[in-house]
């Protein structure tokens, strides 16, 4: 019976050594400069940024009126009035949140998991700081100002 044993333990050891891994050759033979591609759509007179924009002409500085509104992303400040991780509860609140703010703008930020609503868009604290004075005295008790990325009207002049 010893034996038997021996012979099973050593035929079991033996084996992965004895066993060889057969490898796939790998075809290395692709050359991409051999491919038939169809021609690129802005050989015949388009623009690069009408196929990705399907804008049919830029925009030209002077083309635009001499003050144009133009909104630009900075870094500023915001009031998050709301988070919770219920989506029910965020999106009643969000429109809760637009009937009291109606002259500022009001987002629904998902941040896994947490539904964030965030009122206005302050390029100074001290806006942000009347703003938050504001949504206190609506009873958002959770309300506290945010620094984070908020889009602003600038205008541009063309001369």
């Amino acid at each position: 019976m010893r034996n038997y044993i021996y012979i099973i333990f050593i035929i079991f050891t033996l084996t992965p050594a004895f066993a060889r891994e057969q490898i796939a050759r790998q075809n290395e033979s692709f050359d991409p400069m051999n491919l038939n591609e169809p021609p690129l759509p802005f050989m015949d007179r388009a623009m690069i940024y009408e196929i990705i924009t399907d804008i049919n002409k830029p925009i030209i500085m002077h083309d635009l009126k001499k003050d144009t509104l133009h909104v630009v992303e900075k870094i500023g400040w915001k009031v998050q009035v709301f988070s919770t991780s219920d989506f029910y509860e965020a999106d009643t609140i969000y429109k809760q949140v637009q009937d009291s703010f109606e002259d500022e703008e009001v987002e629904k930020i998902f941040n896994s998991p947490y539904y964030k609503i965030r009122v206005g868009n302050c390029s100074t604290r001290e806006e942000a700081e009347n703003l938050l004075s504001n949504a206190l005295e609506l009873k958002y008790r959770g309300a506290w100002i945010i620094r984070t990325r908020i889009k602003v009207k600038e205008k541009s002049f063309s001369y």
